[in-house]
């Protein structure tokens, strides 16, 4: 029975630093940050949708977003327009929305890779225009 308590004891408490382990690593980005959250601007700073998270409704964006605002410029190397309708998303190298962009229609996603690989990690101001 002493042999029992122990083992349940030594047991439970490995498992409870496994997960302070796991609650106290940074979240890391995944796709699943992104899509679920319709209406909305994501950004990360990881390839492939990894990295740190930026995700911002499209009301909350209004006229020229700066990134610095939000410790976010020069950052993103993925994103995702998950909007619905006619919404298009611009993305500036420049921190007042003006110079080099690129442009996400409503639910477009770029990883900043081919023609796009320009603007990694130099995104500095956004705007969303409804169209």
């Amino acid at each position: 029975m002493n042999f029992r308590i122990k083992a349940t004891a030594a047991l439970a408490i490995s498992m409870s630093f496994a997960t302070s382990i796991v609650a106290a690593t940074p979240a890391l980005a995944s796709e699943a940050d992104c899509l679920p959250y319709h209406g909305t601007i994501c950004l990360t700073d990881g390839a492939d949708f990894g990295g740190r998270v930026w995700r911002q409704t499209v009301s909350q964006i209004n006229g020229c977003r700066r990134m610095s605002a939000d410790n976010f410029d020069n950052k993103a190397s993925t994103a995702l327009n998950n909007t619905f309708g006619d919404g298009v998303l611009f993305m500036y190298n420049t921190n007042n929305c003006t110079g080099d962009y690129i442009a996400l229609a409503s639910r477009e996603a770029t990883k900043f890779r081919g023609d796009d690989a320009w603007l990694n990690n130099r995104v500095s101001s956004i705007k969303f225009v409804q169209v």
